[in-house]
């Protein structure tokens, strides 16, 4: 039971690190400008990096979607070295797009596995798993502006994708606590 509690602020924690590094990005052209591209694949290898950590320490036989978020953060993030001499928000829209792309497939194995196995969950992860598309792809389509409106859109996203994640975890939180408290009231 500990094992799980201690899984539940982690990914808590992980998603609250999320928000930040958006809040960074919404903060970040107040200092002055540089290039967004950077700032993305600088972001990536962080957020990859801590999805990696996050896997090693929840380790999980049957769900392997923060090491598969890991691998295409850290795949986005390397993708950055063939083009950062390219067109900006050119760059910044194929690699984001990219990245929503393989995200889907892994939101879609998690969601796969609930549906598998009638689990309430589904009905959350199908809701931000749209949204979650929806986001990417609006925000892949706006990133045509000067830097700075590149960097606060960028910043939004990662908000927003993190409040996704947060509140994916808390109610699958809710649910495995309600769920414990039926199952304990039946046995007595």
């Amino acid at each position: 039971m500990e094992s799980k509690k201690a899984k539940n602020i982690l990914n808590i924690g992980v998603s609250i690190i999320l928000i930040l590094m958006g809040v960074f990005l919404l903060v970040f052209p107040l200092f002055g400008s540089t290039a967004p591209n950077r700032l993305l694949y600088i972001l990536f290898i962080i957020y990859g990096g801590i999805k990696t950590i996050e896997y090693i320490l929840t380790r999980n036989e049957k769900d392997y979607e923060d090491l598969y978020t890991g691998i295409a953060c850290l795949l986005a993030a390397a993708s950055g070295i063939k083009f950062v001499s390219y067109t900006v928000p050119l760059v910044l829209s194929i690699t984001l797009f990219s990245w929503v792309g393989i995200m889907a497939i892994i939101k879609l194995i998690k969601l796969d596995y609930y549906h598998d196995r009638d689990h309430l969950m589904f009905y959350v992860n199908l809701v931000t798993f749209s949204l979650f598309i929806l986001l990417g792809l609006l925000t892949c389509i706006n990133l045509y502006y000067e830097l700075s409106v590149q960097i606060l859109i960028l910043g939004f996203f990662f908000v927003i994708n993190g409040l996704l994640n947060l509140a994916e975890d808390g109610i699958r939180i809710l649910i495995d606590n309600f769920e414990n408290i039926k199952r304990k009231r039946n046995n007595n």
